[in-house]
């Protein structure tokens, strides 16, 4: 089975789902996207009247979110959708290095198919026209995500794959907050050619490598940047624990 990251499901036909399903994937993309911004509140019957359905599905979709920690509720006030937190965003962009590095050195050790590998030739030069401002940061975000999600899959592991396209859907949430806070910060061209190559040569060590070196980096910029966030610098400091 191959697990598809939520960013690239946007758009595609929905016919065959059930309500609670259609309601549950609806809710994440617009809390995922932004549309609904971390601390926002809203209620079971305000979403009901935005979807046209009735509360039940939207309820059911609301337990499930709490269970992926993206929304909590509030007593008798309906539900808000959780902060972004930079403990929470160090912690899972720690998941996604030992994660993905290790993805990507099983893939190389087990071959990456042909198809698969030239798909990500294409995306590895998404950074380049970046650069060259031929094209915007939601499409090179989505041929990021795409990258990897080729790699899990390539890893011929099941639970693999899945672990990391939950990790990407989770991240693509802090990926967008951090490019609204640093518009300037993007992946360095040559960065993801470097892990195709090592792939495509069926080097695990120097897949594992350059996928480390790409997480990290990631993770290093994204802290940054929440960091800077006005939030982050007028909140209150706390005496440390004795």
């Amino acid at each position: 089975m191959v697990h598809v990251p939520a960013l690239l499901l946007v758009g595609e036909e929905e016919a065959g789902l059930d309500r609670t399903t259609q309601a549950y994937r609806a809710i994440r993309r617009q809390i995922i996207d932004l549309t609904l911004p971390p601390g926002s509140s809203f209620s079971e019957a305000s979403l009901a009247r935005q979807w046209h359905i009735s509360k039940t599905p939207v309820r059911e979709a609301l337990a499930r979110l709490r269970r992926d920690g993206l929304v909590d509720a509030l007593p008798r006030a309906g539900y808000v959708v959780s902060p972004i937190t930079l403990q929470d965003t160090d912690d899972l962009c720690a998941l996604r290095t030992v994660l993905s590095v290790e993805a990507a050195a099983t893939a190389a050790r087990r071959g990456v198919e042909a198809p698969a590998l030239e798909r990500l030739g294409v995306l590895a030069k998404v950074p380049y026209a970046l650069a060259a401002g031929e094209v915007g940061l939601e499409e090179s975000l989505r041929a990021a995500i795409e990258f990897e999600a080729v790699i899990a899959a390539s890893s011929g592991n099941n639970r693999f794959g899945k672990a990391i396209v939950d990790v990407l859907d989770e991240l693509e949430r802090v990926l967008r907050m951090a490019a609204l806070i640093a518009p300037e910060a993007a992946s360095p061209p040559g960065e993801l050619e470097a892990i195709s190559e090592r792939l495509g040569a069926r080097d695990p060590d120097g897949a594992r490598e350059a996928m480390r070196r790409r997480c990290e980096r990631v993770h290093r910029d994204v802290l940054e940047a929440l960091a800077r966030s006005v939030s982050v610098s007028r909140a209150h400091i706390e005496m440390p624990a004795p």
